[in-house]
């Protein structure tokens, strides 16, 4: 890359705790700034659980605007003064509302810097009467955006059936470290957990990485679990994670009588072990746009049964690389379970898999596809 094309870039995200768009936002501005880049990051809320994996990456500033919710002008007035103060020549919120207040903040500074929308956000933002209202509100600002990138082309047409239709918009999905999350960097050590854990050999283990939320459904997977052990399979259950939802969980886990198939491993920071030390990995969701975890799966070789929401059938091809179900249908659910009861079908799936995220979900192909959008928009900003 050329010298005069280096950037100086702040994003702006709701906060830094782990999750599917933060960890989205982390690998973004750190491939960024590893490209020559000055990379700041404002982050609204004081949840900092990820400013070390920022800093450690190459960002120059990580700053908290304190921001108490809704319209705070005390944030809004942080914010613009780091706009100010940093001069970017492209500014990237990575939430509906950290849109919002960076919309106010630039036009406060009556800076025009201009401003890259990274949308995550999917039927969620339809679904109870208070998402309904605050959506309401937030869909005036994505056209305030010079161009919105959609991480799945579901969910552009989705934003698109709502009425929504930003000045300039493109579909870019997500990508993972291939090397990161390479089968051989934690096979030991998946060996040795999955003794720990005390699964068999003989055991069929059903992984699960997601926060303990009401839309994540781990209670389905503990409601196929029963069946299938039911019908005599050894199924097992690992579930990496922890949340609100985590007393219904135990709760459904005792009713069930599963207390010796379903191991609960709270929040893990490096789940890569975990992925690795299970036969099959699920995702339940009844509401998804495009997970990150579920190509982490891929990459680590692992065949995959989730629910055809959002755009994991941009991810997987059913019967291919992965197994795709009605969200909610047990039955379903229970059958792909059963499918992949056979190892040499296991392993099938995982191999392609790992060749299918290799293809096309690699992070240096994701990281060039937002360097090339945002220095064509900080260049238009430069001209007169």
């Amino acid at each position: 890359m050329n010298q005069e094309d280096n950037m100086r870039i702040l994003f702006i995200a709701d906060h830094l705790k782990f999750g599917g768009a933060e960890r989205h936002l982390v690998a973004v501005a750190t491939g960024l700034a590893a490209l020559g880049n000055e990379v700041a990051v404002a982050y609204m809320k004081p949840h900092d659980e990820l400013v070390s994996e920022l800093t450690e990456g190459g960002v120059t500033k990580v700053i908290c605007c304190n921001s108490r919710g809704g319209i705070d002008l005390a944030a809004i007035r942080r914010l613009a003064l780091l706009i100010q103060n940093f001069r970017p020549t492209l500014l990237v919120a990575t939430s509906q509302y950290s849109l919002m207040l960076t919309v106010l903040a630039r036009f406060w500074t009556r800076r025009h810097t201009p401003l890259l929308f990274v949308c995550h956000s999917m039927e969620h933002v339809q679904r109870a009467r208070s998402d309904r209202i605050r959506f309401a509100v937030y869909r005036q600002f994505y056209r305030r955006a010079e161009h919105v990138v959609f991480v799945s082309a579901l969910q552009r047409t989705y934003f698109q059936e709502l009425g929504v239709h930003p000045r300039n918009d493109e579909v870019i999905h997500n990508g993972i470290d291939l090397d990161r999350f390479s089968a051989a960097t934690v096979a030991s050590a998946s060996c040795e957990l999955r003794r720990t854990l005390g699964f068999t050999d003989s055991d069929l283990v059903v992984g699960m990485c997601a926060g303990f939320r009401e839309e994540k459904r781990q209670v389905d997977l503990l409601e196929a679990l029963g069946r299938l052990r039911d019908s005599g399979f050894p199924a097992k259950a690992l579930l990496v994670g922890d949340g609100v939802m985590r007393g219904q969980i135990e709760a459904r886990r005792d009713a069930l009588g599963l207390q010796d198939a379903v191991v609960l491993c709270g929040f893990q920071q490096d789940v890569r072990p975990y992925v690795a030390a299970c036969d099959v990995m699920a995702l339940t969701s009844h509401a998804e746009t495009f997970p990150i975890a579920t190509l982490e799966y891929m990459a680590l070789g692992k065949p995959l049964v989730a629910s055809n929401v959002g755009g994991l059938s941009e991810q997987v091809n059913d019967g291919h690389n992965g197994l795709l179900y009605p969200a909610g249908d047990i039955d379903a659910l229970v059958n792909c379970l059963k499918q992949l009861s056979d190892s040499a079908v296991r392993q099938s799936f995982g191999r392609i898999a790992r060749q299918h995220v290799v293809a096309r979900f690699s992070l240096p192909a994701m990281i060039e596809r937002f360097r090339a959008t945002c220095l064509s928009l900080a260049t238009q900003g430069r001209q007169p």
